[in-house]
């Protein structure tokens, strides 16, 4: 509940500290991998999500915004000369907030790299299986009988590009906590993302 509340206190001054002059809706293809020790896994992602820019200056500005974001992963598992199917999704909800520089080419396109955290709240992970021997079982990963940790922290880099009222943009995003609750276990992610966004 604390970092929720500090993640609220950053986006109120960063809401204070400039004058709004864009609001873009995006959607983006956003995969993610987990990597524990010597083993990872891959996700498809995809993200769908709005943002509003305040300039600090001329040309410095910080876009804040929220982006409902969902990975999924299907697999095939043997155990003891059996194969089954397993389906893992996990959604979330991101902040990000991220400083950028406009680097204007001509009036209608514009070069903007772009840096800054994302705090990520996961709202929901399960694991899905089904084979011969079990049949269909499913597992939570989180609450008290679950094994990852529901908050992370991003840092995120990248550029996007303006072009009038359309924005294409492109970066990669690394994590900087451990979400595994186990002692003997460290799980990070991290992965690129491409979108393509609307200025309202």
């Amino acid at each position: 509940m604390k970092k929720a509340f500090l993640v609220l206190a950053l986006v109120a001054t960063m809401f204070a500290a400039g004058q709004a002059q864009a609001q873009i809706i995006y959607a983006g293809y956003t995969p993610e991998t987990f990597s524990s020790d010597n083993s990872s896994k891959n996700y498809q992602g995809f993200c769908v999500g709005f943002n509003t820019d305040f300039d600090l200056t001329k040309k410095l500005g910080v876009a804040v915004g929220a982006q409902f974001r969902m990975n999924m992963r299907s697999a095939t598992q043997t155990l003891w000369g059996f194969t089954g199917k397993v389906k893992e999704t996990q959604i979330l909800v991101d902040v990000p907030i991220l400083f950028n520089y406009k680097f204007a080419v001509n009036r209608d396109l514009a070069i903007i790299p772009f840096v800054g955290p994302m705090p990520s709240l996961a709202l929901s992970g399960t694991t899905k299986g089904a084979d011969p021997i079990f049949g269909e079982n499913s597992s939570n990963w989180y609450g008290d009988n679950g094994y990852m940790r529901r908050f992370n922290l991003y840092g995120v880099l990248g550029a996007s590009f303006s072009i009038s009222d359309f924005n294409v943009f492109a970066g990669y995003r690394f994590g900087f906590l451990d979400l595994d609750k186990s002692d003997n276990v460290k799980t990070t992610t991290n992965g690129f993302f491409v979108g393509v966004g609307y200025e309202l």
